[in-house]
């Protein structure tokens, strides 16, 4: 008997996509994105962790990635808006 394929968790590949537009925007608003993609990945995964044997195990490795990516995509945008805040304030000190 064939094992039959398992589905994806719904809203990992959408965690995944925020995570890395997070690392494409990160000079400008990237953190806005990778907050988005924390949240769609904590319900992906609170779905994942309800039934595992539902879902397939790649899911969990792209949540991790999407978790990965948006953490570099929030730090680097911060500090992006941190850098960019700094340099208003001594323009505008001048």
């Amino acid at each position: 008997m064939e094992e039959q394929k398992k589905k994806m968790v719904p809203g990992a590949i959408s965690a995944m996509i925020w995570g890395i537009m997070s690392l494409a925007a990160m000079a400008a608003f990237g953190w806005i994105a990778a907050i988005v993609a924390f949240g769609k990945r904590k319900k992906a995964l609170n779905l994942y962790e309800s039934n595992p044997t539902e879902y397939s195990p790649k899911s969990l490795s792209i949540l991790k990635m999407a978790k990965t990516f948006s953490i570099i995509g929030l730090i680097v945008s911060a500090l992006f808006t941190l850098y960019y805040l700094v340099i208003i304030v001594l323009v505008a000190g001048l």
